[in-house]
C-alpha cells in the first residue's frame, strides 16, 4: 500500500475524481459538436429540355417585359419561358458559366454586357446574340441554345426585333 502525506493525498482524489467526472455527462452540460467535413448535397438531375421551359436569368427590372412576351407567346406548357430575377451581374455569371441544359438560355440585362463577361462565355465557347428591347434593356441569347432546346427560337423571333452577334465589348470590366 502507497502512503501518502496530507497534500499529496489530497491531490491524488482530486486526480482520481477528475478522471471520474472527465467520463461522465454532467446534468446541463453539452458536449462541443464535433468537427464532421460536411458533404456537398447531391446534384439534382436536370429535367429534359421537354419539362425544363425557356430559362432565363438576370435583373428584375426587365420582368414586367419579359413576362408580356412570355404571355403573347404560344409556345406550349413545354416552351414556357419563366424569369429567374437574380440580378444582372449574377445572371451573367450563370449564363456564362457553360452551354447545355444545366445552364440558362438566356440572360435579361439592365446594361450590356461587360468585356470581362463576354471574355467568360467566350472562354466557355459560348457565342450570343444581343437583343435591344429598349433603352437600357437588353437579352443575350445562346446561339447553341436556339436550335438545342424547344421554343428559345420561336420565343426570340415573337419579339419581332432582330439581334446582333456580339463581338467583343470594348468598354466595362
Amino acid at each position: 500500500m502507497i502512503r501518502f502525506h496530507a497534500p499529496a493525498r489530497s491531490l491524488a482524489i482530486a486526480i482520481s475524481a477528475a478522471a471520474l467526472l472527465a467520463g461522465c455527462q454532467m446534468p446541463g452540460f453539452e458536449a462541443p459538436p464535433s468537427q464532421t467535413a460536411s458533404l456537398p448535397p447531391p446534384a439534382v438531375p436536370k429535367p429534359p429540355p421537354a419539362a425544363r421551359g425557356i430559362w432565363i436569368v438576370g435583373s428584375p427590372a426587365l420582368r414586367g417585359p419579359i413576362e408580356q412576351a412570355a404571355a403573347k407567346f404560344d409556345g406550349g406548357p413545354d416552351a414556357r419561358p419563366h424569369l429567374e430575377a437574380g440580378g444582372t451581374a449574377p445572371g451573367f455569371r450563370a449564363f456564362c458559366a457553360g452551354v447545355g441544359l444545366e445552364h440558362p438560355d438566356m440572360v435579361a440585362a439592365d446594361r450590356a454586357i461587360t468585356a470581362t463577361e463576354y471574355k467568360r462565355c467566350r472562354d466557355k465557347g459560348i457565342t450570343l446574340t444581343e437583343y435591344a428591347l429598349g433603352p437600357k434593356r437588353f437579352v443575350y441569347v445562346k446561339d447553341s441554345h436556339m436550335m438545342a432546346v424547344p421554343g428559345v427560337r420561336d420565343f426570340v423571333a415573337s419579339w419581332g426585333q432582330s439581334g446582333k452577334p456580339v463581338s467583343a465589348p470594348t468598354a466595362g470590366s
